[in-house]
């Protein structure tokens, strides 16, 4: 593949997809309420709520971006489809670990499902040509890391709260961003 054709590739991912700001406010939810399970039930109560949880994102990352005109298949374009293979993909390989943790470890359940359901975004930061998916994953291993060490009083409210304002941030900044990044690949314009 030549870069003019991944540029293209790119581009048509940016227009259609928005760079899946939709995921990214269906993660600030779940964020928001597994911290505020956290903070309200034990963990034996609350590992059952971050789990179900888990299996609604998907639909709300559907609905939301519906609501916000972005096309989070972007069928046809061989970037999306390597994203949503990726991201399901790592999700479906991660799960077991996820089941470990919430029968034998629940206590660490945030930590885990803050770090494997982040693991595509090392894919993102390649198929959308923007280092702020790569930074988010950084700063959000990073920072969940150091609460979970630092902080284990602050484990279940915390660490969930860290996760989501970074999830919001990120949702955040992405028009701007995306609107910045197709402007520096000629692509300006009216955009959609």
């Amino acid at each position: 593949m030549s870069t003019d054709n991944l540029n293209e590739l790119r581009i048509d991912l940016a227009r259609r997809s928005k760079w899946n700001v939709g995921y990214f406010a269906a993660g600030f939810l779940y964020w928001s309420f597994a911290a505020a399970v956290g903070s309200l039930l034990p963990v034996p109560a609350a590992k059952l709520y971050w789990l179900i949880g888990t299996f609604f994102i998907f639909p709300l990352a559907v609905l939301l971006s519906r609501l916000l005109r972005a096309d989070p298949f972007t069928s046809g374009n061989a970037l999306g489809n390597l994203l949503g293979i990726t991201h399901v993909g790592l999700i479906y390989l991660l799960f077991p670990l996820i089941i470990v943790f919430f029968l034998y470890l629940p206590e660490a359940l945030p930590l885990a499902l803050a770090i494997c359901f982040g693991a595509s975004f090392v894919v993102f930061f390649w198929a959308f040509g923007s280092a702020l998916f790569l930074w988010h994953i950084i700063i959000r291993v990073v920072g969940a890391t150091i609460i979970w060490f630092a902080m284990p009083e602050y484990r279940y409210s915390l660490l969930p709260a860290f996760v989501a304002a970074l999830y919001l941030a990120t949702a955040l900044v992405i028009p701007a961003q995306r609107r910045a990044w197709l402007g520096s690949h000629g692509a300006g314009g009216a955009l959609p």
